[in-house]
């Protein structure tokens, strides 16, 4: 009985051991993930400006300005201009660039303002402040500052030459984009 009773003690005392060093080796893992959007860098908004024509979508880096129906002589669109040349007429209107920075180096260097179009229309040249737009970037402004509305003048410098002659299309809806690039001087 006394073998029994001491096996017994020590089937207990190892039973004991044995929970005690299971709770003094607890241990836990976990996995934390980051996630970060960078925050430095340009945003580039486009908005109506007060006297020229009502953007689509302004407010955001992807508006879109339509002139409306256009013609040398007659009463041009709201907030458009029409100016009459020997072969040419030109309709201007405004709209707003606003460019945001932050996390830049040196702020208040400003930005330059770079244009370019995707593709030509026979008989129109797109201009922007004045310089005509071609497929390569041109410089438009290099002096941009920061966190304001500026404005820019469109323009469409349209022939009047007939179509098939050098002039454009009659009767169609003729479309350009423009891509607007602002870099951080």
């Amino acid at each position: 009985m006394r073998i029994r009773t001491v096996r017994h003690l020590v089937i207990l005392a190892l039973a004991f051991t044995g929970a005690f060093s299971a709770l003094a080796q607890t241990t836990s893992s976990g996995t934390l993930n980051v996630v970060l959007t960078n925050g430095s860098g340009l945003q580039m908004l486009l908005y109506t400006d007060s006297s020229g024509v009502t953007l689509g979508n302004s407010g955001t880096a992807a508006a879109t300005l339509a002139f409306g129906s256009l013609s040398a002589h007659g009463t041009p669109p709201t907030n458009v201009t029409i100016t009459n040349q020997t072969s040419t007429f030109t309709a201007t209107t405004y709209f707003d660039v606003y460019v945001q920075e932050s996390g830049l180096d040196d702020p208040n260097n400003g930005y330059t303002l770079s244009a370019s179009v995707t593709g030509t229309i026979t008989g129109v040249t797109i201009q922007i402040d004045g310089t005509s737009l071609t497929t390569t970037a041109q410089n438009l402004s290099g002096t941009g500052t920061y966190a304001t509305d500026v404005r820019h003048t469109l323009g469409a410098v349209i022939s009047t030459a007939a179509s098939g002659s050098g002039g454009p299309t009659t009767g169609t809806q003729l479309t350009s984009t423009i891509n607007l690039v602002a870099t951080s001087n």
